[in-house]
């Protein structure tokens, strides 16, 4: 599968980079703190950096937004609902323990239903609110990238300023439960898991879960 996993910073964020073999395009996904050696990967490999996408505002998944802007003129996207959280990355990224330099201005929004091209492959974005008001996740081939919305065995925070109980819940059970059951989950922290897996599993959000 042309997807790449990084595991970087103190959060343990997943970084990915997908790709395509046949253009080398590459699509990196939240560029946490420490992705830059996926940008090292990315020179290594030869391939050509097309677009930046956060799956939500949150600091960790966005620290290095500006690094990776200054290295492409390409596209930076992330749901204009976030907007606030990733104007406030300079202010709020310190609990990291470095301070991130402010994030550029997103040069697409990521609506629900949007398509972006990747040589001859598609991104598809789903609109998963929740954990923030701009979550979103990226379908791939046959995986689906779901940032802090679902996790293996888990769901993510909606505790935080913005988030929703409801709301994750929905999108989870109503949008990415409706994806076929072998999809394979690729979330922002933690390991793989399947659609099935979790339908079935989950104690939050599966068969028996608490909500």
């Amino acid at each position: 599968m042309p997807i790449q996993r990084f595991v970087v910073g103190p959060m343990a964020n997943n970084s990915y980079a997908l790709y395509d073999s046949t253009s080398q395009e590459v699509a990196v996904v939240d560029p946490g703190m420490g992705s830059e050696v996926v940008y090292d990967w990315i020179i290594e490999k030869q391939l050509q950096l097309k677009y930046v996408l956060n799956t939500h505002g949150h600091a960790d998944h966005i620290f290095n937004n500006a690094f990776f802007a200054k290295e492409h003129d390409g596209v930076l996207g992330i749901h204009f609902s976030d907007m606030e959280l990733l104007n406030q990355l300079e202010s709020n990224g310190g609990w990291m323990g470095a301070n991130p330099k402010p994030s550029p201005s997103p040069t697409v929004d990521l609506v629900d239903d949007l398509s972006l091209n990747l040589g001859d492959q598609r991104i598809s974005i789903i609109s998963t609110p929740g954990h923030t008001p701009g979550s979103t996740c990226f379908i791939f081939e046959n995986a689906v990238l779901t940032g802090d919305t679902l996790f293996q065995g888990s769901i993510g925070r909606f505790d935080f300023p913005g988030g929703s109980l409801s709301d994750i819940v929905e999108s989870i059970k109503g949008k990415l439960f409706s994806l076929d059951s072998d999809t394979i989950v690729l979330p922002g922290h933690n390991e793989t898991t399947t659609i099935d897996q979790e339908q079935k599993n989950n104690p939050f959000v599966g068969v028996n879960g608490q909500y």
